[in-house]
């Protein structure tokens, strides 16, 4: 093939890139792959589910090898979608070369740039991104963030709205952004409105609480309150002490139990009981079973009356390192379409264009 072929050949090439039909093929393609993905993806929530989540690429490669063909369209909607832009640049690029006698068309190219743009940035956060969570964090817990070394998120306060009827309206955090031990950014996170500095994203994602400990009844004291690690005087010189709390337990043994789950269920305390004359004893109290006879006999038949919670928040964390420059391409766009908006009204005006 010689030096002319070779022209023809790249020429052939460009005017494909610029082509029309190749755009209304691809969108169109696209478009009808998306539309009929649509009705897979409802029909089948736990696998797209994790979708908005994930980085595309790793959504991707296992839901692939969960259910490639459930996952096909996927893949060649991408494909149609970056040919489309490859289309849109070369159609750019060859507008910028002829802009002194085209620039009436500018509202139409600033649409081009800002989609060329936005297809950048995803395929920035795509690569450098990360998405995290939700992280359970209680108020005063910091959270060392993936993917960014010395950088921590803190939970400075929390407290749900709810309904009268308990049913949550807002989830509002205060949260503060430090780096190497350093705050660099505090603010508050609520529903739709998250926290944002250089790409990072925090956001609410919902809440729970933690059983802490309960409120017991001590003849003779009153209420007391008891969570793992309390250290309670016993009358005549000895002292209990809480070593672990469990919020839902079985019976294993004479002085064993298992953890079921981490709801409250059937709770139960790991004590120890010190004697004033140095006896030690250490066992476990299932709470809806009547006090080990050690603690009777030591003057401690704690009657529990109600458990403690914490309540913790549970947050996203995400990083776009492109989302500045999606919104660029978000403002171009904009600002595009209401150029050619009055363009086509201007130009129809003069007798530019056929009535529509």
């Amino acid at each position: 093939m010689n030096g002319s072929d070779d022209k023809r050949l790249l020429r052939k090439l460009w005017e494909w890139g610029c082509s029309l039909k190749l755009a209304i093929y691809v969108a169109s393609l696209a478009t009808l792959l998306i539309m009929g993905g649509s009705l897979i993806m409802h029909k089948h929530p736990q696998l797209f589910g994790p979708m908005d989540q994930m980085l595309m690429g790793e959504w991707l490669t296992g839901a692939w090898r969960q259910a490639p063909q459930l996952i096909w369209w996927v893949p060649l909607s991408g494909l149609c979608l970056l040919l489309f832009a490859v289309n849109t640049l070369c159609c750019l690029i060859d507008w910028l070369q002829r802009i002194r006698s085209r620039w009436r068309k500018t509202g139409e190219y600033l649409i081009h740039t800002g989609f060329i743009l936005l297809v950048i940035a995803y395929a920035w956060n795509s690569v450098d991104g990360f998405r995290s969570g939700p992280h359970r964090l209680f108020p005063g817990d910091q959270l060392e963030l993936p993917s960014m070394p010395g950088y921590g998120l803190q939970l400075d306060a929390f407290t749900p709205e709810l309904s009268d009827t308990g049913r949550p309206l807002d989830m509002p955090s205060q949260v503060s952004l430090w780096r190497d031990k350093r705050k660099i950014t505090e603010g508050e996170v609520r529903i739709n409105h998250p926290l944002t500095y250089r790409g990072l994203i925090v956001l609410p994602s919902s809440f729970g609480r933690s059983l802490e400990g309960f409120s017991f009844h001590l003849p003779g004291r009153g209420m007391v309150n008891l969570t793992a690690g309390s250290l309670l005087p016993l009358p005549g010189g000895g002292q209990l002490r809480v070593v672990n709390l469990l919020p839902d337990v079985r019976r294993v043994g004479q002085n064993q139990v298992s953890p079921v789950s981490d709801q409250l269920g059937n709770p139960a305390m790991q004590l120890q009981l010190q004697g004033a004359d140095g006896s030690l004893w250490q066992g476990w109290y299932l709470l809806r079973e009547r006090p080990p006879s050690e603690m009777i006999a030591a003057g401690a038949p704690l009657r529990p009356i109600e458990p403690l919670f914490r309540t913790y928040s549970l947050l996203l964390v995400n990083r776009d390192p492109g989302s500045g420059l999606a919104a660029i391409g978000a403002i171009c766009m904009i600002i595009g379409v209401l150029l050619a908006f009055f363009s086509f009204y201007a130009k129809r005006a003069r007798g530019d264009r056929p009535e529509v």
